[in-house]
């Protein structure tokens, strides 16, 4: 895969990871102010909402690598 490519690949899945996270968050939020929401299922939707939030930061530290190592070569 050239480099232009992967980077592409990277920013993508960026992207697809923060619509995700921030869908995630919202939702979490949602369910914690609603009174009818359970206790599980609050927890539930913070522990996505967490997971997929960590998913977006390794993309991201992996992007900041990948421009490191492109700067360094060109």
């Amino acid at each position: 895969m050239d480099v232009e490519a992967r980077l592409r690949k990277l920013e993508s899945l960026h992207r697809t990871a923060l619509s995700a996270t921030v869908a995630a968050k919202a939702n979490y939020f949602a369910l914690a102010d609603e009174p009818s929401s359970t206790p599980l299922a609050i927890e539930r939707a913070k522990t996505l909402w967490q997971r997929l939030d960590a998913r977006k930061r390794a993309i991201a530290v992996q992007l900041g690598e990948f421009e490191e190592l492109d700067s360094t070569t060109a």
